[in-house]
């Protein structure tokens, strides 16, 4: 009988393996609901705060969007470029520059040969 009790007090209960794997989860979680938040916190100050300077500067926090997106479209931001003049208008302003004494015949020259490269 001393062997069997021997043997009974030598072995030992099965540990379930998932034991650990199950508190390591728990600290794992906690940490990412710790940083979730966190991460609301910061989230709900920088908000706060961005409204605090909208209302101070006189607009509406809510729709501040939309009245930059106004003066976008109202503006020439995004307006169409002109359109390219032809040779013979380049040509022609440039003699007319010349005519008027705007520029010297070196200059007209000069432009007239960057105008017929391009």
């Amino acid at each position: 009988m001393r062997a069997a009790e021997l043997i009974d007090d030598i072995i030992i209960e099965p540990v379930d393996p998932t034991m650990g794997a199950s508190a390591s989860f728990a600290g794992f979680f906690g940490v990412v609901i710790f940083l979730m938040v966190i991460g609301l916190i910061f989230s709900a100050v920088i908000g706060y705060r961005k409204y605090r300077i909208l209302r101070d500067a006189g607009t509406d926090p809510f729709t501040v969007d939309a009245a930059v997106a106004a003066k976008v479209l109202k503006s020439d931001v995004l307006a169409a470029p002109a359109p390219a003049r032809s040779m013979e208008e380049r040509l022609r302003e440039l003699d007319d520059l010349l005519a008027r004494g705007v520029i010297t015949a070196d200059e007209h020259r000069e432009a007239r040969a960057a105008a017929l490269r391009d």
